[in-house]
């Protein structure tokens, strides 16, 4: 049983699993950001208000620093480029925890946030980097399942030492980046800046070009966009309706919903990363949508607790089906010279539909309603997922 729950990743280079390591341990320290809101107006005293605004600048501030990131992976190197922002971003946490205080500690959080945010374009093309075309469904399958492998724990870990220890978690988060760090500079091996150089001179492409050569790619993202905006209504619109719908027992019943998320993801992905093997990835996509349509139709619909349980695992299966599928393609579409700078192009503009999905949403709540909010979700979701249907239609050879 556990050979045939593990085949899908069977047969990757070794550096691949390293990579996952290092994931894991770095995910199961994650525990600054989700705790954000609670350390800025429960420990430093800040008003909601300028809590709300400290918030607002991290997530403005990451932007550019998302794109000199993918500039840096693509002149530097991803692994360059992945340790330093890790690195930098760890020192960061680790002053925080030796005792600093007030405004300095939230100038040094925001600080720490983007300095890893610079990395994260590196971290997707150095994967493309050690693979092959046919190897990158399955790693980044891998990569994701150690992700959220290990930010299953740190959750627990955060809610246990948050109040009365909370410098141990700075520490703890930057020991987990360090470690990260350890296993990338031992383990994993730059292998872009060796490969584009020809004749003592780096081939290079810019951004403009490899959008225009792949075209595919730019309406590719437009559809995530899409996807990412309808995904968004998990964490803003569905514990708004559970806070209506069951009253003070709405956070408790939404937690659940997030565990049943996280085991779902550990105990479904590498099944579905199987089963969708000998898909087209737009296909995959769009049985992505498939998933997303009948969740938000549920949530939709409501009835008793346990029917969420159900949408919940449907909601699921939509972001396994999705979150294995989009590295690879990006990077099997992509010149390797460009890839940091079109990851960053895709986070930017997913992490856009993030931010607006709320803002939209909570204007159509007020109007509408709940039941003609998630109709809203559904028909945008739909959308994608014709989308991704037409696009693998005219994309076959």
């Amino acid at each position: 049983m556990k050979k045939r729950y593990f085949a899908a990743y069977s047969g990757l280079p070794k550096e691949v699993y390293f990579l996952f390591a290092a994931r894991l341990v770095n995910s199961m320290g994650f525990f600054i950001t989700p705790l954000l809101t609670l350390i800025l107006t429960r420990k430093l005293g800040i008003g909601k208000a300028e809590a709300g605004a400290a918030v607002a600048f991290l997530t403005l501030t990451q932007a550019p620093c998302v794109m000199l990131g993918g500039h840096l992976s693509d002149v530097i190197g991803r692994k360059k480029t992945l340790m330093i922002g890790n690195l930098v971003g760890a020192v960061f946490y680790l002053v925080c925890g030796l005792g600093l205080t007030g405004k300095a500690m939230v100038y040094c959080i925001i600080l720490a946030a983007d300095c890893v945010a610079v990395s994260v374009p590196a971290s997707d093309a150095l994967l493309a980097d050690l693979t092959k075309p046919e190897e990158r469904q399955a790693a980044y399958s891998l990569l994701y399942l150690g992700i959220n492998i290990g930010m299953a724990a740190s959750p627990i870990i955060g809610g246990l030492l948050f109040k009365n220890y909370l410098f141990l978690l700075f520490i703890l988060d930057a020991l987990s980046s360090f470690a990260f760090v350890a296993i990338i500079a031992v383990k994993v091996p730059e292998v872009f800046s060796t490969r584009q150089k020809t004749g003592g001179e780096e081939k290079r492409i810019s951004f403009v070009r490899a959008l225009k050569g792949a075209p595919i790619i730019a309406v590719f993202v437009a559809f995530l966009f899409l996807y990412d905006f309808s995904y968004s209504q998990w964490n803003f619109m569905l514990p708004a309706q559970f806070g209506d719908l069951f009253a003070d027992d709405g956070a408790r019943l939404f937690s659940v919903q997030t565990s049943v998320n996280a085991v779902t993801v550990i105990v479904m992905t590498p099944w579905i990363t199987r089963l969708t093997k000998r898909l087209r990835p737009l296909k995959a996509l769009s049985l992505a949508g498939v998933f997303y349509t009948g969740a938000y139709f549920g949530f939709r619909a409501g009835g008793p607790y346990y029917l969420y349980i159900i949408y919940a695992i449907l909601f699921t299966l939509g972001e396994i089906c999705s979150a294995i599928q989009i590295g690879a393609f990006i990077s099997n579409r992509t010149p390797a010279q460009c890839l940091g700078r079109i990851n960053a192009f895709s986070t930017l503009s997913r992490g856009a539909a993030s931010a607006l999905g709320p803002l939209m949403m909570g204007r159509a709540l007020v109007l509408w309603g709940y039941s003609a909010s998630w109709l809203i979700t559904a028909c945008v979701a739909i959308t994608a997922m014709a989308g991704f249907f037409i696009l693998d239609r005219r994309d076959r050879p």
